[in-house]
């Protein structure tokens, strides 16, 4: 009895399109832990120097995360082979995670060892379940991959600052990848990209909660603890309001429009570009939190109010320009919205951060309420 004929690539993007598996969402339950180290490194490092770090790690980070999301769209099913596959990645996204903090010293040999191992298994499945389209495509961004695994890799046995040398390099060699080789041989499953990113963004959101319970714990209750909780929470709740208010449906509906060739490109860019700056101003907000949340009712000291007013400032830079690439919804209030945002800094100076806390709320509401006016009138 012969076997069926393999699925074509059609056949294939309309299988990923129609779900994202278990699986995968375990899968991301790891990137809920490298969120949490991500923010340790500012918090340990609370300055601009720490804050750079924390942006070029998860950058590198989200490099390979995302790679798995591209994995899994052009996967035709969740064979044993990709699931044993995507288990042994959870672990090496594990150790990946636990080595974030120290990455630039005594952990920098763990960092580049599981990210080595990361990309090998990432290649090896695309190679057993991807399409013959697909196993091309990322022939032709694997040594880009390798090399940059080995830059990282390398990085353990130099000393400060060529950490920093060593990680910028294999960062450029992602991004020249990009540059040097079309990523257009993928053909990209629209609703379960999107679908999956949004997910994604749930666990951003979700882990910025749980950082204003941990900080929240450390601290004995009251009024000002309450008052701050609610505040921090109603920020975070007001950011997801501006991905979820419809935009993950438009976005649904206007990737799947779009041509199968672009489809690509839009992935690197709106969905790995947009939201990694999104996903850093949550990071960012959060480490805020944490030197905040003590007692909202005096004047922080710097830099904590300017991690406030910078992590709500890059999510809104990131939405806007998510928005603006896919077309899915006025994005200049957005971008003023952020520009206020990052104005805010200036009140936690003077101000408690409660009222500094008051006003990033209030930017955040006013942007969600005037885009549907903005939205009316242009129908009209």
């Amino acid at each position: 009895m012969s076997s069926p004929p393999a699925p074509t690539a059609a056949e294939r993007v309309g299988n990923a399109a129609a779900r994202v598996s278990t699986l995968e969402l375990l899968f991301d339950l790891v990137f809920v832990f490298t969120i949490t180290q991500v923010t340790e490194v500012i918090v340990e490092h609370p300055d601009w120097l720490g804050a750079a770090q924390a942006a070029l790690t998860l950058a590198i980070v989200f490099w390979m995360y995302d790679g798995y999301a591209w994995l899994t769209n052009q996967a035709a099913d969740a064979g044993v082979v990709l699931r044993f596959g995507l288990i042994a990645a959870m672990v090496a996204f594990l150790l990946l995670a636990v080595s974030i903090p120290h990455a630039f010293g005594a952990s920098g040999l763990l960092f580049g060892v599981a990210y080595l191992i990361i990309v090998i298994i990432h290649t090896t499945l695309f190679m057993i379940t991807g399409s013959s389209e697909a196993r091309r495509g990322i022939l032709r961004l694997v040594p880009f991959n390798v090399a940059g695994a080995v830059l990282l890799v390398a990085s353990a046995f130099v000393d400060q600052p060529l950490h920093w040398a060593f990680f910028g390099a294999a960062l450029a060699v992602f991004v020249g990848s990009t540059i040097t080789r079309s990523p257009s041989r993928f053909d990209i499953g629209a609703s379960h990209f999107v679908e999956r990113h949004g997910l994604l963004m749930i666990i951003a959101f979700g882990e910025s909660i749980v950082s204003v319970g941990v900080g929240a714990s450390r601290h004995e209750v009251a009024a000002s603890l309450i008052v701050g909780a609610a505040l921090c929470v109603g920020i975070v709740a007001a950011m997801w309001w501006c991905y979820f208010s419809g935009d993950d449906d438009r976005a649904d509906e206007r990737f799947t429009r779009t041509a199968a060739e672009r489809r690509p490109y839009l992935a690197l860019t709106a969905f790995g570009v947009d939201h990694l700056v999104m996903i850093f101003g949550l990071v960012v907000f959060a480490a805020g939190v944490r030197f905040s949340i003590e007692d909202v009712f005096v004047v922080v000291q710097q830099p904590a109010q300017w991690m406030l007013a910078a992590g709500v400032a890059l999510y809104l830079l990131g939405d806007a320009r998510y928005r603006q690439e896919l077309g899915i919804g006025p994005s200049g209030w957005r971008y003023l919205g952020a520009l206020a945002a990052a104005a805010s800094g200036l009140l936690g100076l003077a101000l408690p951060v409660a009222v500094q806390l008051a006003v990033l709320l209030m930017i955040l509401a006013a942007v969600l309420a005037v885009e549907p006016v903005t939205r009316q009138r242009a129908r009209s």
